[in-house]
């Protein structure tokens, strides 16, 4: 008795550690849970956010070059064989020349060397470029965490849809399974013909091939949606969603009577940024006209040595120090400065353009997204009502086959057309909320 209580409670213990093991790899999310997770996982949206600091150090670059800038430098030679210098003969004959030589052995200079702009249009213009580079890659990250969301709520869709469609499946196969077994009863028993049962049973294998495919199908959009939330493929996910209530919160009068407010639209703010930059890379290119002014401070310590001894105190060190300022003025570049604004000049106009063809497109594409919308919407209502006219048949159709009012082969017609209107309205929902996302999306509402 001893043993048996030991074994029942060792195997309650592992039942208990295999179940919270399952438990800590299993996690649950909901449709926003999803996207928030994703927001701080993704890949693609950590590298979104990465780029906004990058922009943010090249700010900070660009006005650094502006700024006071200090360098310090410490040079030594050592003259394996001292320069020769013919130099006229003072002692004897001023015709002739002699070879003397100047210097020491060994030479080092240390120095220390400031300067500071005083003006530059390019550096002007080069922080105001660096400040909408940063406002660009701002737009570029609110770009890619869009696409992340999208893409999660799109794949959590299609997951909604899988398990729907599966569980529509299982139910059905489990009523043709149960109608089958009854038909084989009564085919042994003499009431009804073999092919009746054979009938039937061609339709189970069919609906079981059915739901071995879709679990499959539903296994690899799990793990696509993994992925694109940053998940680990290992870990297992349940969604608690349902497409049925995804639907029925959806404001379709609303989303139909939405007017489109480009300005808020992510692709026309980062066109908007692009011809910015453009112009202000017309400017900079301008700024080859314009002088610059710069002041500088240098202060430098020399020694000259016939033995290395640098580092006796005894020795002298000779300073010499300087300021100055430094202008330089632009004259003439044989054109070149001019062909360069010129290009950029071009760019510039290309980027307006760029501006107004991506204005005109997203407005036609709102205007057809709500069009989608709205035959989505009618399709599903379609869909809905032809659902439960096909529930309806399929129940009249049991009760006379029951009653020997009803072939087999017509319950088997009448079964796949009530699989048919299942994934239709399934199907149907999915696209009611795939045409609300995109309305979305040029919205920026996601």
């Amino acid at each position: 008795m001893k043993k048996q209580i030991s074994f029942i409670l060792f195997m309650a213990h592992a039942t208990f550690v295999l179940a919270q093991q399952e438990s800590a790899d299993t996690l649950q999310f909901s449709l926003d849970e999803a996207v928030l997770f994703a927001m701080e996982n993704n890949l693609n949206a950590q590298n979104a956010r990465l780029d906004v600091d990058a922009a943010d150090q090249r700010v900070w670059e660009t006005a650094a070059t502006g700024l006071p800038q200090v360098s310090a430098n410490v040079n030594y030679n050592y003259n394996i064989n001292l320069p020769t210098t013919l130099i006229p003969d003072f002692t004897g004959d001023p015709t002739e020349k002699i070879a003397i030589q100047f210097g020491t052995k060994h030479n080092a200079t240390a120095g220390v060397l400031g300067d500071q702009l005083l003006f530059s249009g390019e550096y002007i213009i080069g922080l105001q470029t660096a400040k909408i580079f940063k406002e660009f890659s701002r737009r570029n990250k609110e770009r890619t965490e869009q696409q992340v969301r999208q893409g999660v709520i799109e794949n959590y869709y299609l997951v909604l849809l899988g398990e729907a469609t599966l569980q529509l499946l299982e139910e059905n196969r489990d009523n043709v399974r149960s109608t089958y077994e009854e038909t084989l009863q009564l085919y042994k028993a003499g009431f009804v013909e073999e092919i009746e049962a054979d009938q039937l049973e061609v339709v189970l294998i069919d609906l079981q091939n059915s739901v071995l495919s879709m679990e499959r199908q539903i296994m690899a959009t799990k793990n696509l949606l993994k992925y694109q939330m940053g998940m680990e493929r290992e870990k297992k996910i349940v969604l608690n969603d349902s497409l049925a209530e995804l639907v029925a919160n959806i404001d379709y009068t609303v989303t139909l009577g939405v007017d489109f407010a480009i300005e808020n639209n992510i692709d026309y703010q980062i066109v908007s940024e692009q011809e910015k930059l453009a112009y202000m890379d017309l400017k900079l290119k301008r700024t080859a006209y314009l002088p610059t002014l710069s002041a500088f401070y240098s202060m430098d310590f020399a020694a000259q040595r016939d033995e290395f001894n640098f580092f006796n105190a005894d020795q002298d060190w000779y300073r010499a120090s300087m300021i100055g300022l430094a202008f330089n003025v632009p004259i003439f570049s044989s054109g070149f400065r001019k062909a360069g604004v010129s290009q950029k000049r071009i760019a510039y106009e290309q980027a307006r353009n760029n501006k107004e063809f991506a204005s005109e497109g997203l407005q036609v594409e709102f205007e057809q997204y709500k069009y989608d919308f709205a035959n989505a919407l009618e399709k599903y209502r379609s869909d809905k009502k032809n659902l439960e006219l096909s529930q309806k048949v399929v129940r009249v159709t049991n009760t006379k086959y029951v009653e020997g009012l009803a072939s087999s082969l017509e319950l088997t017609q009448v079964n796949n057309q009530y699989i048919q209107a299942l994934t239709n309205y399934t199907s149907t929902m999915v696209e009611v909320l795939n045409a609300k996302i995109k309305i979305d999306v040029l919205m920026n509402k996601i």
